[in-house]
């Protein structure tokens, strides 16, 4: 059975929240205790009052708009869950935040809007507590932040050294790896040759001399290059693996035969040399004091340089030899190729980290030189260049001398 008038009227008067109905003159005819508790007006001093009795002064205009357009739109309620935040003032004057469900009703040829007003005061409070809880989350982040860029600068400097090393290490596996897999798929085929050949039980006189000749030229000589590739690259992992604390490389300074460290990197790049048709020529070495691995990366560098920058135009040649304009306490030595050349206005940028000339002749990120400057300033040496385009390059670095004994 519906529930009779005056049961209703007291079912909303004792609701928690605040119910207040208003006609579409905005003047309230509805106002339950749940409205005279959030408000402090008694039902008789609210009710035939505008609904501007319940708003501050500054929202008047804004409010009243606000109900109007409700009022002639197509929306009949807006659900709980849409609820809008709206400020209220009491009857002290004081004001606070409040919580606002509203819906329409056409009755007696007037249309009446119903509000549902809970105090948000208490989420207020939350809310705000979590904005605060934000903005202190914020600049502790931020300070925390200022912090570790501060200690992951000091850091990258730390280990810029090892950050090179690392670098170089990959940077240099390139060239033993190339030989490597060509020299291997070379012994592939050989070997495939010389086991076809042998298996023939027809196999001639003339057969065993060609399969000695395939084991003799086809598998013996590159064996040898491929062993003098393994040798450098074993030689760089155990330049990795003395590391040091703080991130530096421990060298192990000791004479240095230059002529053999030379060969045994022509040796390593050989394969290349020979696809390029290039001509190395090794001049007198005099002996120097330093890190024998160290060296053997600088040489690398400059002599794979002058090979990836050859001039297509005419033959490649490249000597590597020493020269005598340094003190007394240190021996020079050149690495002078008849390449493409490097333009003056870039000698600035030449040894510094990612940079690179000419990054469509040869694949790499460009710290092949920044290397080489920073191996030979630990080894208390220096470098140098001189270069004319489309005329050549050369390279001048030096090392300390030997301790005379």
């Amino acid at each position: 059975m519906p529930i009779p008038s005056g049961k209703l009227a007291e079912i909303l008067d004792v609701a928690e929240d605040g119910i207040i109905t208003v006609d579409s003159r905005q003047q309230i005819v509805l106002f339950n205790r749940g409205a005279t508790k959030l408000f402090g007006y008694e039902p008789e001093e609210a009710l035939g009052k505008s609904l501007d009795l319940l708003i501050p002064q500054k929202y008047l205009t804004t409010h009243r708009g606000d109900v109007e357009t409700f009022a002639r739109g197509p929306v009949i309620s807006r659900a709980m869950g849409s609820r809008r935040t709206v400020t209220g003032q009491r009857k002290d004057g004081s004001e606070f935040p409040a919580e606002v469900t509203i819906s329409k009703l056409a009755a007696g040829g007037e249309v009446l809007l119903t509000a549902i007003v809970r105090n948000a005061e208490e989420r207020k409070k939350y809310e705000d507590a979590l904005l605060r809880l934000n903005q202190e989350l914020e600049e502790r982040v931020r300070v925390r932040t200022a912090e570790l860029a501060e200690r992951n600068l000091l850091l990258t400097q730390k280990t810029e050294e090892n950050e090179m090393f690392v670098y170089s290490v990959s940077h240099d596996l390139r060239s033993p790896l190339v030989n490597l897999e060509g020299f291997s798929e070379e012994l592939h085929v050989a070997v495939q040759d010389v086991e076809t050949l042998l298996t023939d039980p027809r196999l001639p006189a003339d057969l065993t001399a060609k399969a000695r000749g395939l084991l003799e030229s086809g598998l013996k000589e590159p064996v040898g290059f491929i062993r003098t590739a393994v040798g450098r690259l074993s030689r760089i992992i155990d330049a990795l693996l003395r590391l040091s604390r703080a991130g530096r490389v421990v060298y192990q300074p000791q004479i240095l035969d230059m002529g053999a460290i030379t060969r045994r990197v022509v040796d390593a790049l050989r394969r290349t040399i020979e696809e390029r048709k290039a001509e190395v020529v090794i001049g007198e070495l005099p002996r120097a004091w330093g890190d024998p691995m160290a060296v053997e990366q600088v040489l690398a560098n400059l002599i794979g340089n002058a090979l990836n920058y050859l001039d297509p135009q005419r033959p490649c040649r490249i000597e590597v030899g020493s020269c005598s304009d340094g003190p007394n306490s240190a021996r020079s030595y050149f690495v002078r190729d008849n390449g493409i050349g490097i333009p003056s206005a870039y000698f600035p940028k030449l040894f510094q980290t990612l940079q690179r000339l000419h990054p469509d002749k040869a694949p790499g990120e460009g710290i092949g030189l920044a290397i080489v400057r920073r191996v030979l300033e630990r080894l208390g040496g220096t470098v140098r260049v001189e270069s004319t385009p489309d005329v050549g390059t050369t390279f001048t670095f030096t090392l300390p001398a030997p301790a005379e004994r």
